[in-house]
């Protein structure tokens, strides 16, 4: 999250003044370190690897109370600026449905897909493209399913036949057959 676009955000929600000045200086002149410790098989450790601390320029501080909170006034606008899909939101995990009745309409994931890209790249936030997947929803008997291209950045998305949805598995036949199974 960039610090200046969060800070703009919760002034268009009123939070001004010294709120805004005190979360201005949470986020600010942070500094964070890695250290990674290497234990044996008898958990003893062997060595330590510390690097040097750099200061935060973007996100928030990791394991802080406010972090999570502060994602939320980040991220709220993003339903308004997507039009023709429904999105489904819970902490960092963005679902965005695409629905039609004529298989050919579906170009409007392409413009979906523009709008996102325009409001990432606008906030500042990089969306994991190896971690993105595509799914139709279709019934078996299904002859012709097409399939459009999607690509976000340039980057072509790849189709799944079953995702994992907040701990359900879900196939793009709609089958319980998946998530029964695990």
């Amino acid at each position: 999250m960039n610090h200046k676009v969060l800070l703009e955000k919760l002034l268009s929600y009123e939070i001004r003044g010294i709120t805004n000045l005190w979360l201005k200086s949470f986020l600010t002149n942070r500094r964070q370190c890695i250290e990674i410790n290497q234990s044996d098989s008898s958990n003893v450790m062997v060595s330590r690897y510390r690097y040097s601390c750099r200061e935060i320029k973007q996100g928030v501080p990791h394991g802080s109370v406010l972090g999570p909170l502060l994602f939320l006034p980040y991220i709220n606008d993003l339903p308004l600026n997507i039009h023709d899909a429904n999105l489904f939101m819970f902490a960092d995990d963005i679902n965005v449905l695409v629905t039609d009745s004529d298989v050919c309409a579906l170009k409007k994931i392409d413009r979906v897909i523009a709008e996102l890209e325009m409001w990432f790249n606008r906030n500042d936030l990089i969306i994991n493209v190896g971690k993105t997947g595509i799914m139709s929803f279709h019934n078996r008997q299904s002859k012709f399913l097409i399939k459009p291209q999607v690509s976000y950045n340039k980057l072509n998305l790849v189709y799944a036949a079953e995702m994992k949805f907040l701990g359900i598995h879900i196939m793009e036949t709609l089958k319980w057959n998946s998530h029964v199974q695990s």
